[in-house]
C-alpha cells in the first residue's frame, strides 16, 4: 500500500513494537475511521519483517469488518489473509470462534501469532 501513515499511526506502531519486547498485549483505541485496521496491518508487516511473528489472526464483530481486514492486510502485506494454504493468516467473526476446532487453537501454541481483535467488547 503506497499511501503514508498518519502521525498517530506511526507513533502507535513504534510504541507497540517497543511494548511487545516486554509484554504480549497491546491495546489501541481510536475513533471510527481513524485507520486502526491499516495501522494493525502495518504493525503486522513490521513484525513479519523483523521475524517476530509467523501468522496473523483477526477477529471482528461482522462479516463486513472481516472482509475489510482481509483486503487491507492483503494490500499491506502482499499476502492473502484468507486462511488457505500459503496465506499469512485468517480473519473471522467472533461468532465463528466457537466453531474453530482444537487444531485451530493449537496454532496459538505452535506459532508466533499476532492476534487482532476489532471492537473486543463484542466478544463477551
Amino acid at each position: 500500500m503506497s499511501s503514508s501513515l498518519r502521525s498517530w499511526q506511526n507513533s502507535c506502531i513504534t510504541r507497540a513494537l517497543e511494548h511487545f519486547t516486554v509484554t504480549p498485549h497491546f491495546f489501541c483505541q481510536a475513533t471510527p475511521g481513524a485507520g486502526k485496521t491499516r495501522m494493525a496491518a502495518e504493525l503486522a508487516s513490521r513484525l513479519l519483517e523483523q521475524d517476530r511473528i509467523d501468522l496473523v489472526l483477526c477477529f471482528a464483530p461482522s462479516c463486513q469488518v472481516v472482509e475489510g481486514f482481509r483486503s487491507t492486510f492483503a494490500a499491506v502485506l502482499g499476502r492473502r489473509l484468507d486462511g488457505q494454504i500459503g496465506a499469512v493468516g485468517a480473519a473471522y467473526t467472533y461468532q465463528a470462534m466457537e466453531y474453530r476446532d482444537e487444531g485451530f487453537w493449537q496454532l496459538l501454541d505452535d506459532y508466533r501469532v499476532l492476534v487482532v481483535f476489532d471492537e473486543i467488547h463484542h466478544c463477551a
